[in-house]
């Protein structure tokens, strides 16, 4: 089915008849959304049944299968919806076993009044009824328990239900959607070529889908012929033509290069069953609400959505409202807290002086590392705009220091060569804007620095998420100035409360963090909070004495709001 332009789509009389065919716009049938329709979707032949059933056996409504349906004059295989049951000790846990192990994980689970219980938790990968090549694969890589997200989050999807997950940085939320996503594949018919992927994860920059990517191919490594493509701009799509007609299992895609492979026909979404956006509440931040509406209305009709974020705003409770069908909302930790087991040291540096001071701190940190025989750690600082980026790389590395640079400005390869020497140790400094503050995940990272901060707690969060990772300890090193006073009052409230054990809530999402900009112009002007207390969505964080000088006026007339935005060229 050829591509129809959203512009065309608003009305059937702009439409071409034999384009229109099996679009009903978006309407329910049988308590099932429809996203039915566009790029390639299944028109629905004369045949299928009158609920509207994709696939074979029972889907996540626990409706009988429905009839072959026809793409592009090709009849598609049926697809099958296993059935799927944890062992017999997990299924003999009654209601009060399950809550004691979900309060022992730190795991909070909701459900609408009219759904039918969650899958109970369970913390052994034996006891989840894996695929025997997951398995052997799990065993390869020497995983042993879960982590709490995934205890949860697997026995949900595995079971075929939406799935909303939330949970801190360095959670293994990958893994938590790439197992069952995997398992979900190897039930299906053999892909045949020009068929278009089984499953779609989309992810807001390439290094996280580039991630992503190499854990669906570490935990499928064993499933023979099991193909998955990455769809990412900066690279070949010539090449990436090539392998998504050759027919693929899985991609992973970035939403703008994936769009415009369904634009060219390369790709279709008629057998798409299993749907994972991941680190949604980025996506969303960075613009692409578009693409993502365009390919959830364009998918089949039957089909399993999971949604993972870091946070929780209210734009990615309206998306769930709307993609996803009676969903389980699986909560696991401090989720948009600073983490616990990072310490983090705030300094007051003149912006003239910054690049000295980061320079004479690293010497001095690599120096003792030198001194005790051990490796320098690895470090990411963090900056504000690309061409920061590269003076403080350059600089590093006319100190004699091994550093590289990651934004958005460099080339695909540049940017895949510099996270491959960080990861190796081959470089030891990671210079980065925030490109690199969600999802990446990279093992060992030692020490954050700031050398500029964010303008907002959310993107501070993420940032210094990079270390501390997995159960590790890490630091957070952040330089500021006058400029940046009134996120470090909320800094210093968030260590505060996080030493005394209690959680520092505030607001997330892009029209939270709008509102935090300007709230942060109001507070250096002096007309917010003069008697030292402010409101940030949900919390008061109140400023004592020692920063009063926060309020004074040191706008830069010269820098818009969003100056770092351009950081996110994907």
């Amino acid at each position: 089915m050829p591509y129809v332009p959203p512009h065309l789509r608003a009305g059937a009389a702009s439409i071409p008849a034999e384009v229109s065919k099996g679009r009903d716009g978006g309407r329910s049938s049988g308590g099932i959304r429809d996203y039915g329709g566009g790029f390639g979707g299944a028109r629905r032949s004369e045949s299928l049944s009158a609920n509207g059933n994709y696939g074979q056996g029972p889907g996540r409504d626990g409706s009988s299968a429905g009839k072959k349906i026809e793409s592009r004059g090709v009849v598609l295989p049926d697809v099958v919806w296993p059935k799927w049951e944890p062992s017999e000790r997990v299924r003999r846990l009654n209601e009060d076993q399950i809550a004691e192990v979900r309060a022992r994980l730190n795991v909070d689970v909701e459900i609408s009044p009219d759904s039918t219980p969650a899958s109970a938790p369970i913390e052994s990968f034996e006891d989840m009824n894996l695929h025997t090549s997951i398995m052997k694969d799990i065993a390869f890589h020497s995983y042993t328990n879960p982590t709490p997200i995934q205890a949860q989050a697997l026995p949900v999807a595995l079971s075929g239900r939406d799935l909303l997950g939330c949970a801190e940085t360095g959670s293994g939320k990958t893994a938590a959607f790439a197992l069952p996503l995997i398992q979900h594949c190897l039930a299906q018919p053999p892909m045949r070529r020009g068929d278009g992927p089984l499953a779609l994860v989309l992810a807001p920059t390439r290094e996280l889908a580039q991630q992503i990517e190499r854990e669906v191919k570490a935990f499928s490594r064993s499933a023979e012929g099991f193909k998955t493509a990455i769809v990412v701009g900066g690279t070949n799509i010539y090449d990436q033509r090539s392998e998504l007609r050759g027919g693929v299992e899985v991609v992973v895609a970035t939403p703008g290069r994936f769009i415009d492979h369904l634009q060219q026909g390369n790709s279709s979404l008629s057998r798409v069953s299993y749907v994972v956006l991941d680190e949604a509440d980025r996506m969303l931040d960075m613009g692409f609400e578009p693409q993502i509406r365009e390919v959830m209305r364009s998918l089949p009709k039957k089909h399993q959505t999971l949604l993972f974020s870091a946070t929780m705003p209210e734009e990615i409770e309206a998306l769930a409202q709307e993609y996803l069908s009676q969903p389980v909302r699986v909560k696991v930790g401090r989720v948009s807290s600073p983490t616990a087991n990072v310490s983090q040291n705030l300094e007051k540096v003149a912006d003239k002086e910054k690049i000295d001071r980061l320079l004479a701190f690293l010497e001095e940190e690599f120096s003792q590392a030198e001194d005790t025989n051990q490796a320098p750690p690895l470090t990411i600082v963090f900056v504000e705009r690309k061409a920061r980026c590269d003076e403080v790389s350059d600089a590093l590395v006319e100190q004699g220091l091994k550093a590289t640079a990651l934004h958005g400005g460099r080339s695909q390869s540049e940017r895949e060569a510099a996270l491959r020497d960080f990861r190796k140790g081959t470089t030891s400094i990671l210079v980065a804007t925030d490109v690199a503050s969600r999802g990446l995940d990279v093992t060992g990272v030692a020490h954050v620095v700031n050398l500029d901060l964010p303008k907002t707690m959310e993107d501070y969060v993420h940032r210094i998420g990079r270390t501390g990772r997995a159960g590790a300890s890490g630091c957070a090193t952040s330089f500021y100035t006058d400029r940046d006073l009134f996120l470090v009052a909320q800094i210093r409230k968030a260590i505060t409360e996080a030493e005394s054990g209690n959680t520092m809530a505030f607001a997330t999402g892009k029209a939270a963090r709008k509102k935090e900009r300007e709230q942060a112009a109001a507070f250096r002007e002096g007309r917010l909070a003069p008697v030292g207390v402010t409101q940030i969505g949900a919390t008061t964080v109140r400023v004592d004495d020692r920063y009063k000088h926060m309020i004074a006026p040191t706008v830069d007339v010269k820098k818009g709001e969003g100056a770092a935005d351009d950081a996110w060229e994907d």
